[in-house]
């Protein structure tokens, strides 16, 4: 079914207007009984008018009034915000509304202010669309109501001709609903005249004051519409045989109309559009296009700015929730799976003093069971080199150093077998990160194996055999992306074979693990490849390991096939900044990675998550807020030792994998930054270490637990991402404002009547986690940001990384109600200790 000419415009989002994000090809002669608002965010676009054109670019705003016949044209690549507000909605707030219109121009230079006023609130009804929190479409109509307004104040002027009196609507839809059935035949106004029972002078009249073309202009402007999308949708069928199709008398007058309207040939307009909609088959040629938002909804921040006088704080909303949990029901243990690994980047960041520091900090209020990390025969590690003969020298000074540290502080090496040593890489030029490691497969397997072998031998005449039998060895980092092994899957799998006969020949006890891949990218071929190869040569891995970033668009490993080294390493992480918008992506990822194993006969293996963060982005600045304590929290919760670990990545923002960032706050990715001060994720860490070893009862924001004679009660206020920051768009937040990403925000207060609690005297501590108390960031910002800092400053911030305590002591008898009254991404512990 043809789109009429005329345009029914539908409302969406229970609201009574429409915005929308558009790129624009073409959008052919058209008119609603709405008022259009083209906002342009990028590139240039031609509006044509009955008796005029406007050409629109970055910035300008354009009002055309309702019932006006207007035609788009993209002249270049570009993205619109259109905002068509019905007629009827025109009524309802503005009186005598049918007697007025609108000239509303950006080319207008005395209304330079009441203009920024429109675009800023333009823009805040585009950034809330991508936001929706609970009371959106308030919001988005006090937004255009203030539209209006100005517009009533600013650019009212009388109704001109083109703005169709309401009493002659139903006359002109038969009129033009005729045009669009007949369009390919000899229609004439004299048919349609007789056809109304009006004369011809008066129906050329009517139909120019209210249309404001011409019959003749407007059936023209009809015939081109079908012509130009059978010509971009039909590259086989020749021009003239279209343009004969859709009504033109003849190819001549076909090629005059066309040119006078487009400025080239119609055989120019079909090759210069006609590849990039073969990309699109999903969109009409000749109307609004999609697009990646992502690509430009960065670029109406500059239109949110407000003025001081205009800043007003923002007043969330206050959800509360009451839950029941009898604390005499059955209880399950907890193994606590999520303590069984942290991870640091490379091996030799292992040695250095501030983050052995750090692991003696967390060893000591979180301890944990492993520490992953990758190169571990890195150049930097001097593990491997070569005389000049060719012949393997090893040096495994640095290997004991770390070893013995690690093993000092109670925690056991999970050790990433790679990258290569330079001396052994086949290929030199194949490296990545700010401090090298070398990913090209080895030019000799057998001096691979060999150097695996040494190793190994090397750990058990130091530390024991049965020790290092305890250890975990994973094999590669992501081999699934050429940004980390440029060679050939059938290479890889053979260098994984090789590596495991090594290993299990030393001792079949020593455990060996697949190579850890990101499973937010299909990971259904290299599964069917790799399982398959191990049956076929009996190297079936002893745990499978997963690598976690919830970039939704990795999701092809054609995709990442384009990214190499390092400069396409920092294009894979920026160019996927973007992240889901399904805060339980993890959790599905995870049910989705047990099936596929299931599939390949694999269901009881042992899953460990040895590397997973928010993001896999060093600059991501809401790493060092609030915001990651909640995260953390809600994912160990709701996977609760669902799998055997989960290694996040990584503990220290010092890491080689980048060029070290100057700044404090610079969104690394660890948990703890520079100069040690720990960030608020370390501090939701140690809170869930404090839980008991039985779950009670797990909901929605909280989980109870018992254990050490006591009851532990954690909630925490999660909120995701909106919208638009899950599409890749940073713009809204900068170095000391980073809260501005976020959807349902809002203050929960969660009441749980803990029932069947023996009686007696109970102390109860509060630890409570929030922006004042706990977030680090945050008291720098408190501070003034200070770019240096002494070391009076730092001792000041690692003071302040702590949640703030309450204690007091109550008489129970059999039940009590805590009350927690969470702030966004607040976390929240509620101990409740017997008092004897």
């Amino acid at each position: 079914m043809r789109n009429a000419v005329y345009e029914l415009v539908e409302t969406n989002d229970s609201l009574p207007f429409d915005v929308s994000l558009n790129s624009v090809n073409y959008v052919p002669s058209h008119w609603h009984n709405s008022v259009e608002i083209i906002f342009v965010l990028r590139g240039t676009v031609e509006v044509r008018l009955s008796h005029e054109k406007r050409t629109l670019s970055e910035g300008d705003v354009l009002l055309i009034n309702q019932c006006h016949v207007h035609e788009v044209i993209g002249l270049d690549r570009n993205i619109i915000a259109t905002f068509l507000i019905p007629f009827s909605y025109l009524k309802e707030k503005i009186a005598r509304a049918d007697e007025i219109s609108f000239d509303c121009y950006s080319g207008d230079k005395e209304r330079r202010h009441a203009l920024d006023l429109v675009r800023r609130l333009l823009a805040e009804m585009v950034q809330l669309m991508y936001q929706k929190g609970d009371a959106y479409e308030i919001d988005m109509q006090i937004r255009m109501l203030e539209v209006l307004s100005i517009l009533l104040k600013q650019f009212k002027v009388s109704a001109s001709a083109g703005i169709m009196n309401e009493k002659y609507m139903e006359r002109m839809l038969r009129i033009i609903t005729y045009i669009e059935d007949h369009y390919k035949e000899p229609i004439t106004l004299q048919a349609i005249a007789e056809r109304e029972f009006l004369s011809i002078p008066y129906l050329s009249k009517f139909f120019s004051d209210n249309i404001g073309l011409n019959f003749q202009s407007y059936l023209t402007s009809i015939r081109l519409k079908y012509t130009v999308e059978e010509l971009l949708h039909n590259g086989e069928i020749p021009i003239a045989d279209i343009a004969l199709k859709h009504g033109f008398p003849n190819a001549k007058s076909f090629y005059t109309a066309f040119k006078a309207r487009y400025n080239v040939t119609p055989s120019e307009y079909r090759k210069h559009f006609r590849p990039d909609l073969g990309k699109k088959k999903e969109r009409e040629s000749s109307n609004y296009l999609t697009f990646n938002q992502s690509s430009a909804l960065g670029i109406i921040s500059q239109y949110l700015q407000r003025s001081p006088s205009q800043q007003v704080e923002e007043i969330i909303g206050l959800e509360t929730k009451a839950y029941q949990v009898s604390l005499s029901a059955h209880s399950s243990p907890i193994r606590h799976t999520w303590k069984s690994l942290i991870a640091i980047g490379k091996a030799k960041e292992g040695l250095h003093a501030d983050v052995q520091w750090q692991l003696k900090r967390v060893q000591e209020r979180c301890p944990f069971r492993y520490l992953r990390f990758h190169g571990i025969f890195d150049d930097s590690m001097m593990v491997y080199t070569e005389d000049e003969t060719g012949k393997p020298v090893y040096n495994f000074r640095l290997v004991d150093e770390l070893f013995d540290f690690l093993l000092s502080v109670r925690i056991k090496p999970f050790i990433e077998l790679g990258f290569m040593p330079s001396a052994l890489a086949a290929d030199k030029e194949k490296t990545i990160f700010y401090v090298k490691s070398y990913i090209s497969p080895p030019r000799s397997v057998d001096k691979w194996c060999e150097l695996v072998d040494r190793f190994l031998r090397h750990c058990m005449n130091r530390y024991g055999k049965e020790e290092v039998e305890s250890w975990k060895f994973e094999f590669w980092n992501e081999p699934e992306l050429k940004a980390f092994w440029p060679g050939t899957m059938e290479e890889y799998m053979e260098l994984y074979a090789r590596t495991y006969e090594t290993v299990k020949r030393i001792s079949p006890r020593l455990q060996i693990g697949a190579p850890g891949r990101i499973i937010t990218i299909d990971g259904r071929k290299f599964y069917d490849e790799f399982f398959a190869f191990c049956r076929e040569r009996q190297c079936l891995p002893d745990f499978v390991p997963l690598h976690f970033y919830p970039h939704e668009r990795l999701n092809n490993l054609e995709q990442c096939d384009v990214f190499n080294e390092l400069e396409s390493f920092r294009k894979l992480i920026e160019e996927f900044g973007g992240v889901s918008p399904n805060p339980d992506f993890l959790k599905e990822r995870l049910a989705h990675e047990k099936r596929l194993l299931e599939k390949h006969q694999m269901p009881g293996a042992d899953l460990y998550l040895t590397e997973w963060n928010s993001t896999s982005y060093h600059r991501e600045l809401t790493n060092d807020t609030l915001y990651k304590a909640a995260y953390i929290v809600k994912n160990i919760i709701d996977n609760l030792d669902s799998i055997e670990g989960f290694g996040y990545w990584v503990l220290s923002d010092n890491i080689e994998e980048t060029a070290a960032s100057p700044d404090l706050f610079h969104g690394g990715l660890g948990l703890i930054a520079q100069h040690g001060i720990p960030k608020a994720g370390m501090i939701a860490y140690e809170l869930l270490a404090k839980l008991g070893d039985h779950l009670i009862e797990r909901g929605d924001r909280y989980i109870v637990t018992s254990g050490r004679g006591g009851y532990q009660v954690l909630t925490f206020n999660y909120c995701h991402f909106d919208d638009l920051y899950a599409l890749g768009d940073i713009s809204f937040i900068d170095a000391v404002n980073r809260y501005n990403g976020f959807k349902d925000v809002k203050t929960v207060k969660l009441e749980l009547e803990l029932t069947g609690l023996p009686s007696g005297k109970y102390r109860i501590v509060t630890r409570t986690l929030g922006r004042k108390y706990g977030s680090s960031y945050d008291r720098w910002v408190e501070m003034g940001a200070p770019q240096s800092l002494c070391l009076e400053d730092v001792e000041y911030l690692k003071a302040g990384a702590q949640p703030r305590m309450t204690s007091r002591y109550v008489e129970v008898e059999n039940s009590h109600t805590c009350i927690s009254i969470l702030e966004p991404h607040g976390v929240e512990l509620i101990e409740f200790i017997p008092a004897w």
